[in-house]
């Protein structure tokens, strides 16, 4: 059985909904600790046995101290994001208003490609390029993959400085091989035939990485490639600091080819 739970987080004038999943006896991620007291009335109420985290990012782990100091279940997470986790976070200002910072907590390394619950069994993918310990889980029997932020949306023209654009690519046609159709992201909730919404992404940032790549190997700076390809700047930008901008987009790609 799959429950999903949607946060409705509102800061600074923007909308930024975050969802956590059940699946059988299993959360999947436990939203920002600024929706602690949501969280913990749907914890209280849900009989959860496990948990397993997509990736680290305080969005997904924010409330993984409080279950770490009043439940005795494992939580889950890929090696690669252990340690982060087990140091509190301390967030650009930004991110600290929407999500608040994270209390330190201690995971179980998830080191198995096949994570079982009562009713399913997932297939463990690392898909880096948001972050480096990011997962998807894939039940290819039932045709539904939870996809983290992997997907998010499907024409993004920005990206954070943490991220690199090659990187995702690699990530969405790894995911690719699998079959599915229906997806579960944890910030867009339920997505019926998901899998077209993220085949298009990787069409798009393809498509974008080749023009990029084009517009550098012609000796254009990334400046100029970014006012041409990526000219505007979204509310989300100035408020980041543009820590979220399209110049980060562009860099990420150049890095890739220089």
């Amino acid at each position: 059985m799959i429950q999903s739970f949607k946060l409705n987080v509102q800061r600074l004038g923007q909308k930024m909904p975050v969802y956590i999943f059940k699946v059988d006896d299993v959360l999947i991620d436990t939203g920002p600790y600024s929706m602690k007291n949501e969280v913990r009335t749907i914890f209280k109420e849900l009989g959860v046995n496990e948990v397993i985290h997509t990736h680290h990012h305080e969005d997904h782990t924010g409330n993984s101290s409080w279950i770490d100091r009043f439940y005795s279940i494992p939580q889950w997470i890929h090696p690669l994001g252990v340690i982060p986790c087990t140091e509190s976070t301390k967030l650009p200002l930004y991110r600290a208003v929407f999500w608040h910072n994270r209390p330190a907590f201690s995971p179980l390394p998830l080191e198995k490609r096949v994570f079982n619950t009562p009713e399913h069994s997932f297939e463990i993918v690392h898909t880096p390029g948001h972050a480096e310990d990011h997962i998807v889980l894939i039940d290819e029997e039932r045709g539904i993959c939870f996809s983290g932020d992997l997907y998010l949306f499907h024409s993004p023209t920005s990206n954070f400085s943490f991220e690199s654009v090659p990187e995702l690519i690699r990530s969405i046609d790894k995911t690719l091989q699998y079959s599915f159709q229906d997806m579960y992201c944890s910030h867009q909730g339920y997505l019926k035939n998901g899998r077209r919404l993220l085949e298009r992404k990787r069409d798009y940032l393809v498509d974008l990485q080749d023009a990029v790549t084009k517009a550098h190997l012609e000796g254009q700076t990334p400046k100029e490639i970014r006012r041409h390809l990526l000219p505007k700047n979204k509310l989300f930008q100035y408020i980041s600091l543009f820590e979220n901008s399209p110049a980060h987009t562009v860099n990420s790609i150049i890095k890739e080819i220089s």
